[in-house]
């Protein structure tokens, strides 16, 4: 079977994308078909199973665009400002973009309450969200220590989306939740810190007495014969 690339298919997800913005406006995203995109977007649904494009690959472009957005604002930041502040101003701008088309995108987030595979999709989409918003602000995500930064921060995005949904416009309640967040997740992340270098000691010593008894083994007398 021939991989199909929905990126390759730009033009048509941005149409789908702004069609998923507009419809979710007006009406809750679960009631938003493939169908109905595709006849708000000028576009084929053979086209769509041609590019391999599904609702939930609609959701995944939107998701990008504010990934994009935030990533955007890196250029913004104050070099020598605090890796928090940092974090706090990214994430915050991701929050910025989506408050642009607040109602579509409250409809969008409280569908995953009603769509399980969204809701998942979305989990997985946020653990990749917190490893860019970390490595814009030059915190590595490749190393062991990584894993407990980027769970903790995807963890603590969704408490602040839940914040978000319930906002005012001014996001005054959306920056105070993230700014907690982020000063509680620096004890999280000594924590997780440390557990990672408990597990990695670990592992290197399991690895060194299996490899001693393996050299052990290697050079003991062979058994004499019967």
């Amino acid at each position: 079977m021939t991989h199909r690339d929905p990126s390759l298919h730009a033009p048509l997800l941005q149409a789908l994308g702004e069609a998923a913005l507009a419809l979710s406006a007006e009406k809750p995203w679960t009631e938003v078909s493939l169908v109905s995109l595709c006849q708000t977007a000028g576009q084929s649904l053979a086209a769509c199973a041609e590019a391999g494009v599904t609702r939930l690959t609609v959701a995944e472009y939107l998701d990008q665009t504010l990934d994009r957005a935030m990533l955007e604002a890196v250029s913004d930041l104050e070099a020598d400002a605090p890796s928090r502040d940092q974090l706090f101003d990214v994430v915050m701008a991701r929050f910025d973009a989506m408050a642009d088309n607040r109602a579509a995108w409250v409809s969008i987030l409280e569908a995953d309450q009603d769509e399980p595979a969204a809701a998942l999709a979305r989990a997985a989409r946020r653990i990749r969200t917190a490893a860019w918003a970390l490595e814009a602000v030059g915190i590595s995500t490749t190393s062991l220590k990584s894993t407990a930064r980027v769970m903790g921060l995807a963890r603590r995005l969704r408490k602040v989306e839940v914040l978000w949904l319930k906002d005012d416009a001014d996001l005054s309640k959306t920056m105070a939740g993230l700014d907690q967040s982020l000063r509680e997740s620096e004890d999280w992340l000594a924590r997780g810190e440390k557990f990672a270098d408990f597990l990695k000691s670990s592992l290197q010593s399991g690895a060194t007495r299996r490899a001693r008894a393996k050299a052990a083994d290697a050079h003991s007398p062979e058994d004499p014969p019967a």
